[in-house]
């Protein structure tokens, strides 16, 4: 069974454990919450925090270092507030040329965790009001944890 397939079928993610809402997996609830940025400037706000926190429960599609660079730019950015522009100047360095983030898709080992919040608890269908809070909440669950 590939990887994409897995997560597609999947009643729970098989990597994040969050459960199916509405009938959409962890990839389309992030869809669902991005969608949500552009009528919420405050949610566009936390994306950094969004994406960050869905990748690093995610991890097996990047290589290690990617990883490692990812919970080290988040820890930064919410324990002394690092700007998101100097994360992305720090990454456009560490990342220019042919360097990598994504792993090979045969070298992708899915490792369930679990974890105390999940983007099931961020993404309420049709409830995008306070998703802000809810993505600065999950982002403070997840530092605690790492």
């Amino acid at each position: 069974m590939k990887i994409d397939d897995k997560f597609e079928k999947a009643e729970f993610c098989p990597e994040c454990g969050a459960p199916l809402v509405d009938n959409m997996n962890c990839w389309e609830q992030l869809g669902g919450i991005i969608s949500w940025e552009y009528e919420y400037p405050e949610l566009l706000a936390e994306h950094f925090k969004t994406v960050a926190c869905y990748n690093l429960q995610h991890p097996a599609q990047f290589t290690d270092e990617a990883i490692a660079g990812l919970k080290t730019a988040l820890i930064e950015h919410l324990d002394n507030g690092l700007s998101v522009a100097e994360i992305r100047r720090r990454n456009g360095k560490s990342y220019e040329g042919n360097r990598r983030v994504l792993k090979d898709i045969s070298k992708r080992n899915l490792v369930q965790r679990k974890w105390k919040m999940t983007i099931s608890d961020v993404y309420i269908p049709h409830c995008p009001e306070r998703a802000a809070e809810r993505v600065k909440e999950w982002a403070a669950t997840i530092r605690e944890e790492l």
